[in-house]
């Protein structure tokens, strides 16, 4: 049950206040300013309105409110003033200075109620309004402990997927490896040259790759040369050059590795990693000009990372030894890369490879088995 305080100075006033409201509320009467301090300063419950009365001797209403704004436990009562001067200018006064309402006297009981009923009723509401902002604040709480969990797990998944990717590329380097020994080394190479020129062309702003995504290319490019476990060992491990019929069969790597790649991708739809492997197994070896394969594609109708790692793909071709030719210098691989410019590659590319071909030079003198 509320309880409400009427502080007056008349014992008669405070009787009829209390009559009018008892049975509704627990009425707490107090004769004065003075024993209404005394009261609050012992009181464990506070009441939840105040009635004050402002013709009072000693301390009048005023004087009283004054006090109850500096006091913490009293100051957030609504407080009713109430009074017998007819004076606007005293209402305007109380409201100014905080009051909540106002009630002339003499006391009406039915008005009096009706205020009382209305400030309790707003109190009442304000308890809910705050229940139900703690339940939503907990419902919140609830929710980001949720959340969090959720991107705990989400991120587990990431890490499982990830030793996923990175065991399938292992498997599939391992068996290139196996079946030629060159290709397997050349594919971790060739990443190792191409995050270099990635991270170029980024400094350039050339490209734009967001930081999540750089892993993911960098695992994608290692499969470049996975269609090569599709040619037949003879060719694979011939010395000397192929015949034309041979490298026919041989250009075949780009398309097994991208029909492969298209057979199984509805197990990972929208798989950021499947996209980028399928563009750069397939389109690694078109060439600018459009005289490249296996779609003779040209300019930007090849995929920007294909074009990005052909140049990555020769560097290492030319500065390796093969069964059928001596490896060039670092110095002789530069010279035909830039020869190729606006024919064979992307000329921004080769733009970004001549500001770090000095990184691709230390990067080939590292063993990457």
């Amino acid at each position: 049950m509320h309880s409400v305080m009427i502080i007056d100075d008349s014992m008669t006033e405070l009787m009829m206040v209390q009559k009018a409201l008892e049975g509704e509320y627990r009425v707490i009467t107090q004769q004065g300013g003075k024993a209404a301090f005394d009261y609050l300063a012992k009181a464990k419950v506070m009441p939840s309105v105040i009635l004050l009365d402002i013709d009072m001797p000693v301390l009048n209403g005023f004087e009283v409110f004054s006090k109850f704004v500096m006091d913490d436990k009293v100051k957030e009562i609504p407080v009713i003033f109430v009074t017998g001067n007819q004076d606007v200018s005293t209402e305007l006064e109380a409201y100014s200075l905080g009051a909540v309402d106002f009630i002339r006297k003499p006391y009406v009981a039915e008005i009096l109620k009706k205020k009382v009923n209305l400030h309790i009723g707003i109190l009442d509401d304000k308890k809910k309004l705050m229940s139900r902002n703690n339940s939503l604040q907990e419902f919140n709480e609830q929710l980001q402990e949720y959340s969090d969990q959720l991107q705990d797990e989400n991120n587990s998944a990431k890490q499982q997927m990830h030793r996923l990717e990175y065991f399938v590329i292992g498997i599939i380097t391992d068996l290139i490896t196996k079946k030629d020994g060159y290709s397997g080394i050349h594919c971790k190479r060739v990443s190792k040259y191409l995050e270099i020129l990635l991270r170029s062309m980024t400094d350039m702003k050339m490209i734009r790759v967001p930081a999540e995504d750089m892993e993911l290319i960098l695992m994608a490019s290692q499969l470049h040369d996975m269609g090569k476990i599709g040619v037949p060992d003879a060719i694979l491990s011939k010395v000397g050059k192929y015949t034309p019929e041979e490298f026919a069969i041989m250009r075949n790597h780009t398309v097994y590795a991208a029909d492969s790649i298209q057979k199984f991708a509805y197990l990972l739809p929208n798989s950021n990693f499947l996209s980028y492997t399928y563009q750069m197994a397939r389109s690694h070896h078109e060439q600018w000009c459009g005289k490249g394969y296996p779609d003779n594609l040209a300019g930007p109708a090849i995929p920007q990372l294909a074009r990005i790692l052909s140049v990555a793909d020769v560097y290492d071709a030319l500065v390796s030894e093969r069964t059928y030719k001596k490896a060039f210098t670092h110095e002789q691989a530069c010279q035909i890369i830039n020869q190729g410019a606006g024919i064979q590659f992307d000329p921004q590319v080769v733009q970004a490879f001549n500001r770090v071909q000095n990184e691709f030079f230390a990067a080939s003198r590292i063993d990457v088995r």
